[in-house]
């Protein structure tokens, strides 16, 4: 199980390897620095850690800390080393990072990117790194970069694919397709159900990088069993409700999905959100957009 080490923590002597970054969007940049990290640990005998913040760096964020705890859990890492981005760890000074760190922790190794920066205006970089390593005897490992597409592997690019609505692009770049976690809320006025189509509505976190409004494809692991359904992303103008819901509707799922915690998956993008002149004209739509899926 996923240990959460708060970066105020006491403490813990936990001899470890730990990956130095934010890791937002866990692209496949990131994936190589945790199969690299878990090689070292495994020969080392060492839990495996990583650095993150529970809160957004700059703008929002890829995946939220709940899910990218999740992504972490399934890529095989021990521990969280969690911090949050407020005033007094942005005005902290590279070395006095890292010695806090290994107050809390008891660090074997570090591994990071060619790119890494941190400390107050991120005025540290890996040549520091290797400095403070050399210094406290502690292993270094230095990933260089890795390209996609002729571009670097960045959560830059993963933000413009989610603004552009390119899930296959962002699926590649990822290693995975991007999902969305939350707990089914109440729709209120049922009014998917009335049309025929009963909806799960999830409220996406204000932290998360918002993606292109739009229907898409997606699909959930549900009771066992994985549906396939179509999500509105964005608010509902047909019925001049702008509430920002992702609303999914699973082909062929009958139960209750009120208060169970999902993750839906996003395959690719389907059209637009429209405003239909009635109910009857947004039905037909939906049964379009179903085809898409089938």
């Amino acid at each position: 199980m996923l240990r959460i080490v708060d970066y105020n923590a006491a403490p813990t002597h936990m001899r470890c390897v730990l990956l130095l970054g934010y890791f937002d969007g866990m692209h496949v940049g990131h994936r190589a620095l945790v199969a690299t990290a878990k090689q070292i640990a495994a020969e080392a005998g060492c839990a495996l850690g990583i650095t993150t913040f529970y809160d957004a760096k700059n703008g929002g964020q890829i995946y939220d800390f709940n899910e990218r705890c999740e992504l972490f859990a399934s890529l095989g890492i021990d521990f969280v080393f969690a911090a949050r981005y407020d005033a007094a760890l942005r005005a902290t000074q590279g070395d006095a990072y890292l010695e806090h760190v290994c107050r809390v922790l008891d660090v074997h190794a570090f591994v990071c990117g060619e790119d890494y920066t941190y400390g107050c205006g991120a005025a540290c970089g890996t040549k520091n790194l290797q400095d403070f390593a050399s210094l406290h005897s502690i292993l270094l490992h230095i990933v260089p970069m890795i390209s996609f597409c002729g571009e670097k592997a960045a959560a830059t690019l993963a933000k413009r694919y989610l603004r552009e609505g390119d899930m296959p692009s962002l699926k590649k770049l990822l290693g995975k397709r991007y999902f969305i976690s939350g707990t089914v809320e109440s729709e209120g006025r049922h009014v998917g159900r009335q049309l025929g189509f009963p909806t799960a509505n999830l409220h996406v976190s204000p932290c998360k990088y918002p993606m292109r409004e739009g229907v898409y494809a997606v699909s959930a692991a549900i009771d066992g069993a994985v549906y396939r359904g179509i999500a509105n992303y964005g608010t509902r103008p047909t019925f001049s409700d702008d509430t920002f819901v992702l609303e999914v509707y699973f082909d062929g799922y009958a139960g209750d999905l009120y208060g169970k915690a999902l993750t839906i998956d996003f395959d690719f993008y389907i059209r637009p959100v429209r405003k239909f002149a009635n109910a009857a004209q947004l039905v037909e739509q939906l049964r379009r957009d179903l085809e898409a899926i089938r």
